[in-house]
């Protein structure tokens, strides 16, 4: 059975949080490096999960605080079981509601992306 006509199309998108002057805070790349630090609790680990350096993974990560003007990270200092590093209040803050906004933003995009392929088979909006 072939696929029926237009099903294959999707629309593809992303978000990312700016700022007028400055340009990029959070871009989709950011947003991962974050989703994984807070998941593996460390930068290094984050940044190999995602193949990038730990050098640029820093990099990214206070571009993003001095961007916001707030510390989004707290680095815990080793001992016998070693670091990690863990959102900070203000971070956490932050995840919650960048991961509202996406949700609410996420969910009437996929109506839209609906309305336009029922568009595109001619049929009522």
């Amino acid at each position: 059975m072939s696929p029926k006509k237009y099903d294959n199309i999707y629309v593809d998108y992303s978000f990312s949080l700016k700022d007028k002057e400055q340009g990029d805070i959070i871009t989709p790349e950011m947003w991962t490096l974050l989703k994984n630090i807070e998941t593996e609790g460390s930068i290094s680990a984050a940044a190999s999960i995602m193949k990038i350096s730990y050098r640029k993974a820093w990099d990214m990560v206070k571009n993003c605080e001095m961007r916001l003007g707030i510390c989004i990270l707290n680095k815990v200092r080793g001992g016998a079981s070693g670091g990690r590093t863990e959102l900070s209040p203000e971070g956490e803050k932050l995840m919650r509601a960048y991961d509202n906004m996406i949700g609410e933003v996420e969910s009437a995009f996929e109506e839209y992306i609906v309305c336009f392929k029922r568009t595109l088979k001619g049929k009522s909006v």
